[in-house]
């Protein structure tokens, strides 16, 4: 299809360039005839008027020899259309009267000389001819036009055959494994320097890739067998005799536990660009133990906590996934704020999260969501807001904010029932 396409634009461009000096040519050639005319009849009055100003000059009667010429002792013998026109234009020579009459003139020391040169007008005479051959000429012109956009197509397509291949090479590749050593049947031209190129930017591509595809099995295995360790002996530790404050303490250690086995699992996930299950979730017990979770953050801050979810409220996200974008954003609003409120609010399919606090730098807006970025100020890593990004992307979750002096507020929107 995209071949045919490409063919059908290098012939139209043929053609379209070969309309457009065919039509340039023609007006040309009407413009040049024209102008030889009027030049004429100027160099015939010339030289008639040289002719009347010697009989003049003779004493004899001044009597033009071309009889479609006359003269006239002054201008106020012209007819009244030429001296309104001239009135208008007194640089004027040429003048159109009535009935497709023409008329040039010519002035002399005494009097003028007129010439109606209607009868003479050849070019007028002969457009039709002309029209008729700059047509057929056109016909010609359009026919060679596509014949050379064909062998231009043709010299194209032998050209480029090799860049096809190469196409062909890298088009039809898994992604999961990424062509080798194809350079070599190039002939070492451009494409061939191109094809070697593109080898080795391949090769720098699937060493990225296996480092990565190392890491996430490494980090998969080094990071669940502690996890599982932990949750054991957490489980061992609960089902013994304890006080309040120690059941407590053990509480908080399993949920912050089962909360970073989850997430372990969604980043994970998101790293192996697996499926992450998305099911419809209550919202507002997720939203209370991301808050609890993260109160650390605020313990020694005067800060107002407001929940305005309805208990009904539900989204389609998935535990996993909804645990881990409200603990960034619930995290980031404690952490950046001093004094005043924070606020999770639901209202028909949209979850925001909004702080009164400084607001985000200026400086870092257009890179907010990229890795690494942070304020001057934070003391994270700056890739919280990064992985929400990346969640959300996968997840098919709308992610948007709005912050100024007064505060920021972060808004996701997904799939939701109440």
């Amino acid at each position: 299809m995209k071949a045919r396409q490409l063919r059908t634009r290098i012939i139209a461009y043929f053609v379209g360039v070969a309309v457009f000096i065919s039509l340039l040519f023609g007006f040309v050639c009407f413009l040049f005839a024209y102008t030889i005319e009027d030049h004429l009849f100027n160099f015939l009055l010339k030289d008639e008027a040289t002719y009347i100003t010697e009989q003049l000059e003779a004493g004899n009667p001044p009597i033009p020899r071309l009889g479609f010429i006359k003269y006239l002792e002054s201008e106020g013998e012209l007819p009244d259309f030429i001296k309104h026109a001239l009135s208008q234009e007194p640089r004027a020579k040429e003048f159109a009267g009535a009935d497709d009459k023409h008329y040039h003139m010519v002035r002399m020391e005494k009097g003028v000389l007129l010439a109606e040169v209607s009868e003479h007008l050849v070019v007028r005479k002969i457009k039709v001819g002309m029209l008729n051959f700059l047509l057929v000429a056109l016909a010609v012109v359009l026919v060679v036009a596509v014949i050379l956009a064909y062998l231009s197509l043709a010299m194209a397509k032998k050209l480029l055959k090799p860049l096809d291949k190469l196409v062909d090479i890298v088009a039809e590749a898994p992604v999961e494994k990424l062509p080798q050593n194809f350079s070599k049947q190039f002939v070492n031209d451009e494409i061939g320097e191109f094809a070697q190129t593109l080898e080795r930017a391949l090769d720098r591509i699937r060493q990225f890739i296996d480092r990565e595809q190392a890491f996430t099995r490494d980090a998969s295995h080094e990071l669940r067998t502690p996890i599982a360790v932990t949750q054991g002996a957490l489980t061992l530790l609960n089902q013994s005799e304890l006080n309040d404050k120690q059941q407590q303490l053990i509480l908080r250690a399993m949920s912050a536990q089962a909360q970073m086995a989850q997430s372990v699992e969604t980043l994970l996930a998101l790293a192996r660009e697996e499926t992450i299950t998305q099911k419809e979730v209550k919202l507002l017990p997720i939203v209370e133990n991301c808050v609890l979770q993260q109160a650390e953050k605020i313990a020694d801050k005067n800060i107002e906590i407001a929940i305005e979810v309805p208990s009904s409220a539900t989204m389609a996200i998935g535990e996993s996934a909804l645990n881990l974008l409200l603990s960034n954003l619930i995290g980031n609003a404690f952490a950046h704020i001093v004094s005043g409120q924070v606020c999770v609010r639901y209202d028909n399919g949209v979850l925001s999260v909004e702080d009164t606090g400084p607001g985000i730098p200026q400086e870092i807006r257009s890179q907010l969501f990229s890795s690494g970025v942070k304020g001057e100020g934070s003391e994270g890593l700056g890739m919280g807001l990064s992985i929400v990004h990346r969640l959300c992307q996968r997840l098919n979750i709308s992610l948007d904010y709005h912050s100024n002096e007064s505060g920021t507020r972060f808004i996701i929107t997904c799939p939701s029932h109440n």
